[in-house]
């Protein structure tokens, strides 16, 4: 443009200073966007484009009332847009000239606070990154809650792992690195190059390195770039040992189903789903971290243990405090609107209730025994902090803070006068005539107000003859015909107080809430620890609850054994009704640590399986078991390889993400790990899958000693069992009645007496025609093992030389079958038939 307004000029300087990211310029009542950003915002939030000087020179824009703007920057960030709020840092009725203007935030996945519509029940991390001499560091935080934490690795597979589990909405990593992301996902979360050459004074906890120190300054500089705000909340940095808690890698997690349903991808018929009976959200939050990172040390899984017993052995206690952790607000995010200084006066009050039922939660675990156990040793009932807020704040004040009414009566003398001058202007006015009377001895004398003089004090002639207006402090301001007019300093004093009361108390209230707010930042500290206290009860409290409900029992550990007695797999239990599932057993031990399961499909077998992974994830977490007893041994890590899914964006197929599961195992498992194998092969030709799957058991059994639950279709892999000490087979008990298959799910030591495959077939009611057909050859097979129906083909052979100089062939040997994803295989496969049939 030419030329533009100072206006336009203004936003233009604003927007150079902030690319990358949809400017919300503040206009009034409105937040306006211009140019390409208003052509974004438009499309995405589907409202109406429009354009500024539209005669000479128009400008693309569109807007959304300030009020309401909350829900549509929501939408832009869950589009992975960021967002730049511009305020107005003057009042424009008091301003001559240009409203100054400053962006006070900006808004991305991984920096937003909770007004930003996150979900209550999950973190919302962000997380850098960084790489050094193949060493990579990574740093991660909650900016809503405070919590931040660091770790190494020096394995690209690790590394992955770790991400998956911590889930960030966002990545920040230094521009040189900027490909890290693209490479180790196909489609990667929200990244951002971003450079820092700022320390920021934080508090290290034990082993933190001096690379973890530059990557948390990489953090902690995006975060306050955009938030612009000193991170006053912000926990001593945890040292992120990866090693200190089981492994769960994302396909664990996924297929274990921990956090959410394979199938619809929501929480429900989850691990989460169904241990959650949490109160709080601060709870619900820590449940899922618990499930993601199960205990290895022992005394701690039992301390948890022991919490749950107490706590199942008082019920009364256990659902009083269950009611009273129902009244507890999210205590962390407060405390981190708090420390961005923008919680307000509901927040206040959220928080006061939240703090009320302390000191009865710890009555009551005092009188349990559980107050000075190591759990609940730090436990502050903060009743300073509750004595303040009660005293100082109204039960229900407004949602915004420059409306007045937040504070009780009382709180300030100051305050209570104006409201008092403001409520009781008349009745002070009338008071004040009556003293005056007495005091001038004038019975008529009687007070008026124009806008020329405002309050004034009216005595008639005949008074006014003789009234000595200087000895009682009276100004004379006007003389009419039957009367005269005087001021008093009292009664000027109290018309600007009447004037002025109601502005001049918002404002004071403003000041007032400001003072508490910065008064309130010196908690901190004790209200974050409470927190993190109250949400480890609220888990508690949900386990015993669970567990009362669905007839858990407290597992015993030990060195080797795992032994599983009646066990049940939770989710499947409480889906179905606990008189319908059938429970099955287990028993290992370094003589047998190895299981090979044979059984029909839909038999039960993944099930089994899973179950055996869930009692020991519960068990680890501190969580009572579904079985009638369980002696566990303490794993290090599980693998899964279950169920069959393909990569299509990367090019993977169903069988290359089989053997790269299968190597994460393999490779990395220890004699003290957990391996689930459900039907590994089975996505090549028949004879290899049976050689793999066979090789990998040699492999467990020879290399790793690992406890292993591995099903097969490859009947023939069975007779291991003479060859492999250590392994034991067993299946799933199926049986045939009146031409029917039942299923028994019921697990029998020994391999399974037939195949079933054309009886789950009828099941799954493919035309008789074909299981008719199917059992005829089924028959054949079994009879001779000869193919019949069709003759195999076979190639002649003879002119060898004439054959391998054919184009074609030229074409297939230059392949590179291992860089060719499925489809780029099969457009090749059809150009080079066509090319054939063409001939």
């Amino acid at each position: 443009m030419a030329t533009v307004t100072p206006m336009m000029q203004q936003y233009l300087n604003i927007k150079e200073e902030h690319p990358g990211v949809l400017l919300f310029y503040r206009l009034g009542d409105f937040y306006e966007l211009f140019y390409d950003d208003a052509v974004t915002a438009s499309k995405v939030l589907e409202i109406t484009l429009t354009s500024r000087d539209k005669k000479k020179d128009p400008i693309p824009m569109c807007g959304v009332p300030y009020h309401s703007a909350k829900g549509y920057i929501e939408r832009l960030i869950d589009q992975g847009y960021k967002v730049a709020i511009c305020e107005q840092m003057e009042d424009p009725k008091k301003t001559k000239g240009m409203v100054k203007r400053e962006v006070v935030r900006i808004i991305t996945p991984g920096t937003l606070i909770d007004d930003f519509g996150m979900d209550d029940g999950r973190s919302n991390y962000i997380l850098a990154l960084d790489e050094e001499s193949e060493l990579f560091t990574a740093a991660y935080s909650d900016i809503s809650t405070g919590e931040i934490f660091a770790f190494s690795t020096g394995d690209r597979d690790v590394l992955k792992s770790e991400i998956d589990r911590i889930r960030p909405r966002e990545v920040v990593v230094e521009a040189d690195i900027e490909d890290l992301m693209s490479e180790l996902y196909s489609d990667p979360p929200v990244t951002t190059p971003f450079s820092n050459e700022t320390h920021f004074p934080l508090e290290y906890g034990e082993g933190i390195t001096e690379g973890e120190q530059k990557t948390l300054d990489l953090l902690v500089g995006y975060i306050r770039a955009h938030n612009m705000k000193d991170l006053k909340h912000f926990r001593t940095v945890e040292k992120h040992r990866i090693k200190e808690t089981m492994q769960l890698n994302y396909a664990a997690l996924s297929n274990l189903e921990l956090l959410e349903s394979l199938q619809t991808k929501k929480t429900k018929s989850s691990l989460f789903w169904y241990l959650n009976r949490t109160e709080t959200p601060m709870g619900k939050r820590k449940l899922r971290k618990w499930i993601e990172r199960p205990l290895l040390r022992r005394t701690a899984i039992e301390e948890r243990h022991e919490a749950v017993t107490v706590l199942l052995d008082h019920f009364i206690e256990r659902e009083d405090m269950r009611s009273l952790l129902n009244n507890v607000y999210d205590i962390e995010r407060l405390v981190g609107r708090l420390s961005f200084g923008n919680i307000d006066a509901k927040d206040f009050v959220q928080l006061r209730d939240s703090l009320q039922g302390l000191p009865a939660i710890a009555e009551m675990l005092e009188r349990i025994g559980l107050l000075g156990t190591p759990l609940f040793r730090f436990f502050d009932i903060l009743d300073d902090v509750h004595g303040l807020l009660a005293d100082s704040l109204d039960d229900s004040p407004p949602k915004t803070i420059r409306e007045g009414g937040i504070f009780r009566e009382g709180y300030s003398s100051r305050l209570d006068e104006y409201r008092y001058i403001s409520n009781n202007g008349r009745v002070w006015l009338n008071d004040y005539i009556e003293r005056e009377r007495e005091r001038t001895g004038i019975k008529n004398l009687k007070v008026g107000f124009n806008k020329v003089f405002g309050y004034y004090i009216e005595i008639s002639k005949g008074n006014a003859v003789n009234f000595d207006a200087e000895k009682f402090d009276y100004q004379r301001k006007q003389t009419l015909t039957n009367a005269e007019r005087f001021i008093t300093p009292e009664l000027k004093e109290m018309e600007s107080k009447l004037l002025s009361a109601q502005d001049e108390s918002v404002i004071l209230e403003y000041e007032l809430f400001v003072a508490l707010r910065e008064h309130m930042e010196q908690f901190i500290p004790r209200l974050q620890t409470t927190a993190d206290i109250i949400s480890t009860l609220d888990c508690l409290v949900s386990f015993a609850t669970v567990a009362n409900e669905y007839r858990l029992v407290r597992p015993e550990f030990s060195e080797d054994e795992l032994s599983i007695t009646e066990g049940r797999h939770p989710v499947v239990e409480k889906v179905i009704g606990e008189n319908t599932y059938v429970p099955n057993s287990l028993d290992m031990d370094q003589d047998t640590f190895i299981y090979l399961i044979t059984g029909p499909n839909m038999s039960g077998k993944s099930t089994y399986m899973r179950q055996v992974a869930i009692i020991s994830i519960m068990a680890q977490m501190g969580m009572y078991v579904p079985a009638e007893a369980a002696v566990l041994p303490i794993f290090d890590q599980i693998f899964t390889r279950i169920g069959a899914s393909d990569d299509l964006a990367s090019g993977k197929s169903t069988f290359m993400i089989e053997m790269m599961e299968a190597n994460d195992a393999l490779q990395n498992a220890t004699e003290n790990s957990l391996l689930i194998f459900d039907e590994i092969g089975r996505g090549t030709s028949t004879y290899d899958g049976m050689s793999l799957a066979q090789a990998m058991l040699e492999y467990i059994h020879h290399h790793i000693g690992a406890k292993t639950l591995f099903s097969t279709h490859y009947h023939e892999m069975t007779r291991l069992s003479t060859e492999l000490d250590h392994l034991k087979n067993v299946h799933v008990k199926a049986t045939e009645y009146d031409g029917k298959l039942i299923f028994l799910h019921k697990v029998k030591p020994g391999p399974v007496e037939r195949s079933y495959g054309i009886h789950v077939a009828k099941l799954a009611e493919l035309p008789d025609e074909v299981t008719t057909r199917a059992n005829d050859l089924l028959r054949t097979f079994e009879q001779d093992g000869r193919v019949t129906g069709s003759e195999q083909l076979s190639l002649p052979l003879d002119d060898t030389e004439a054959f391998e100089a054919h184009p074609v062939i030229d074409q297939l040997k230059s392949l590179d079958i291992n860089q060719m994803t499925p489809l780029d295989a099969m457009m090749k496969l059809q150009e080079l038939k066509n090319e054939l049939e063409g001939e």
